[in-house]
């Protein structure tokens, strides 16, 4: 008997050790997330065929994951039904150009981002992101953590991230991402898998970033979301970068990450340069409500058109789709951009 043998705390342990090793390992990427852009025709509906071309441009510029409906790819301006069929067309043409896949899911509703998980799940991903409600949020860190793991709980065998981006939920609290992962563990949730980090200018942000990524030995995996703080976060020991930028220059970014890592931080700050200079480019450009970001791609002579952003992102006007052009092409004649791989098809010129 059990019991009557002594062996009751090393079998005790034994199931201990098991269902630690049964949580789902993080992902520790080390290299650049794409957070993809969502397509749309003119008509503003899912425009799938071009979900290749952008594999293509990935690969081309070296970047090997997409993060795929975020928030740079309009996730919660979709349904869910749309949400499906744009990951099951990257799950498509994903294995043809070496990419792998993570999937957004969160939603106002609970269930819709239960079912969207369940779905992501079984279409090719290798981790689920998770963003809370927006309009009826959660209160406290607790609540937040009984959100997440309602979400967890549907796919116990996946890494599961909280997408921290409390600009756009107004989700934050002073206990930080920190204290998210602790709350996560007093409230039973396996597989946390770690945080994408968008919320770096968020108190206490990059304070907390750091000591989230030294909990626990490291047990919890850290992506920042944050491009134009990518040498902050390397010198934190963050080696994981979601960003939408990557849609275009992920080359220049996957530079400077190198020559940080070579100990070269003198180059690693003039393309860090570059990369934001190119970020204030677009955002200079267009009118509050439109989309720069996603239009960049759109007035590229060499890239992806993607089509128009979804209400309520206003459609770009002529004006400044004109200065959108005339402030990519300054940017591709700042000293430093002359040697980057993807600038003769970036800046040869602009769309008729």
């Amino acid at each position: 008997m059990l019991f009557r043998t002594g062996r009751i705390l090393p079998f005790l342990l034994l199931l201990l050790n098991r269902a630690e090793s049964a949580s789902p390992a993080p992902l520790r990427v080390d290299g650049l997330i794409t957070a993809v852009f969502t397509p749309f025709d003119t008509n503003g509906d899912l425009d799938l065929a071009k979900v290749a071309d952008q594999a293509a441009w990935l690969n081309a510029t070296g970047v090997h994951w997409a993060f795929v409906a975020g928030t740079t790819g309009e996730s919660l301006k979709l349904t869910a039904d749309e949400r499906k069929s744009v990951l099951e067309e990257w799950e498509r043409v994903a294995p043809k150009y070496g990419i792998s896949l993570i999937a957004h899911v969160g939603a106002e509703s609970t269930r819709n981002a239960q079912d969207l998980a369940r779905h992501a799940a079984e279409h090719g991903v290798k981790a689920i992101a998770w963003m809370p409600p927006s309009f009826f949020r959660p209160a406290s860190t607790k609540a937040l953590a009984l959100t997440m793991k309602s979400v967890a709980d549907v796919v116990p065998n996946f890494p599961v991230y909280f997408y921290h981006i409390p600009s756009m939920t107004n989700v934050a609290f002073n206990d930080g991402m920190l204290g998210l992962a602790q709350a996560a563990e007093d409230v039973g949730m396996q597989n946390f898998a770690g945080v994408k980090y968008t919320g770096l200018y968020t108190y206490p942000g990059l304070m907390d970033a750091g000591l989230l990524h030294n909990y626990a030995d490291g047990k919890y995996d850290v992506m920042s979301g944050r491009e134009d703080m990518m040498i902050e976060c390397l010198s934190l020991g963050i080696h994981g970068f979601v960003g939408s930028q990557f849609n275009v220059v992920g080359d220049l970014f996957n530079e400077l990450k190198a020559a940080f890592d070579r100990g070269n931080l003198t180059v690693a700050r003039n393309l860090q340069q570059l990369g934001s200079s190119f970020i204030k480019a677009w955002q200079s450009s267009v009118e509050s409500g439109m989309d720069g970001n996603k239009n960049v791609f759109n007035v590229m002579k060499g890239g992806v058109s993607v089509g128009p952003s979804r209400l309520p992102s206003v459609p770009i006007s002529a004006e400044s789709k004109a200065n959108l052009e005339k402030n990519l092409l300054a940017w591709c004649n700042t000293n430093g951009v002359e040697g980057w791989p993807m600038r003769a098809k970036i800046c040869s010129g602009a769309r008729a």
